[in-house]
């Protein structure tokens, strides 16, 4: 098969990862794959895989992108590749209509990687001839605001993690652990809690200041760290400074912004927390790499998250927005450090076998 993966920008992201993992795997199998995306970090994968990088801003919010919609409809007609599979909106809209004019069309594949907007703009998501939910919430949710899809279109496919990137008992290495001493002394002897995840309001940093707060008051040795992009202007980031002021935390809590380390930051944890809450987080895949490494997660009972711990960490889900629970949850931790058992479960092996089953399935329907 001939497979295009279309997204915004190769940067570092979950459904950014997702894509690049489909063209190393397809690569790997023998198929050919090209990427239509702008410019980004992830670029060098691509690359080093053998896959076709075409450097086209087709996710820049722009009315200039929609010139892109012909020159994509030249290529795919030169090209003739069998999948197209969309990762985000506006490239699924550039997509979807350079196909409209195309006599043989190839099989046009979507993913729900999160909770759009339900108007117009977004139905293009749920348009595929067939549309991946990242978990079983969001192919409830798909079918749920999008009441025109069919149900047989609508596949859960949960995302998976490398058992060789994440490996289970990984032991940083001792020079990785005296740089980050160094980079970030103030968590030196302290219990390392960590949230990982873009620094944006509905993660749930609020509810992890709480708990950091209620936690240090109590007497416990315990430091946040926060691991993710942020932009310093951003209101939402001074909003988080203040209450980190607010809540004597100057000393205890670290932003340490993006990093390309977390197997060594999720295996130095004693706690990982997922809080997004409204929306529910969708898959929640720091969810499954901190699990993976057999580092505990306590996350809030709804959405991906839920869905993994049932099957990895059932104690590990809290009622949502229960701070009584979360707080009692975490005191059990720092009290009894726990392993959390290895498992083959979310395998991604299992993840990508599945995405090629969807695109052969896609495939046949086009050519019936």
């Amino acid at each position: 098969m001939h497979v295009v993966q279309v997204l915004a920008a190769l940067s570092l992201g979950g459904s950014e990862l997702v894509a690049v993992e489909l063209c190393e795997h397809l690569r790997r199998n023998g198929h050919q794959v090209s990427v239509i995306a702008a410019d980004g970090p992830l670029r060098e994968r691509i690359l080093a895989c053998g896959a076709k990088h075409l450097n086209w801003p087709v996710g820049k919010k722009r009315l200039a992108t929609l010139r892109l919609i012909q020159p994509l409809r030249d290529w795919l007609r030169t090209e003739q590749p069998d999948v197209v599979h969309c990762h985000s909106r506006l490239p699924a809209w550039i997509t979807y209509q350079a196909l409209k004019k195309l006599p043989q069309r190839c099989a046009f594949v979507t993913s729900m990687h999160g909770h759009y907007s339900v108007n117009p703009y977004s139905a293009v998501m749920a348009k595929g001839d067939r549309v991946i939910a990242v978990s079983d919430y969001m192919r409830s949710y798909t079918l749920r605001q999008y009441p025109g899809s069919l149900a047989e279109r609508v596949v859960t496919i949960h995302g998976g993690v490398s058992d060789s990137v994440f490996p289970y008992l990984h032991q940083p290495d001792p020079r990785w652990l005296e740089q980050v001493h160094q980079d970030f002394p103030a968590i030196h002897n302290q219990i390392w809690l960590v949230l990982p995840g873009r620094i944006t309001k509905w993660k749930g940093h609020t509810a992890f200041l709480q708990l950091l707060a209620r936690l240090r008051q109590k007497g416990y040795a315990v430091h946040g760290l926060i691991i993710g992009p942020y932009r310093t202007g951003s209101s939402y980031f001074q909003k988080l400074q203040k209450l980190r002021r607010q809540f004597n935390l100057e000393k205890n809590l670290t932003f340490t912004g993006p990093r390309n380390d977390m197997r060594d930051w999720y295996a130095s944890a004693r706690v990982v927390f997922n809080l997004s809450n409204n929306p529910p987080e969708a898959f929640g895949r720091t969810v499954l790499e901190a699990l993976k490494t057999g580092t505990p997660v306590l996350a809030w009972d709804q959405g991906g998250p839920a869905e993994q711990l049932a099957q990895l960490y059932p104690q590990g889900k809290v009622a949502l927005n229960d701070m009584q629970a979360l707080e009692e949850k975490t005191l059990a931790l720092l009290a009894n450090p726990i392993v959390v058992p290895p498992t083959s479960c979310f395998s991604l092996q299992e993840s990508m076998s599945k995405t090629i089953s969807v695109y052969q399935q896609a495939v046949a329907s086009r050519s019936r």
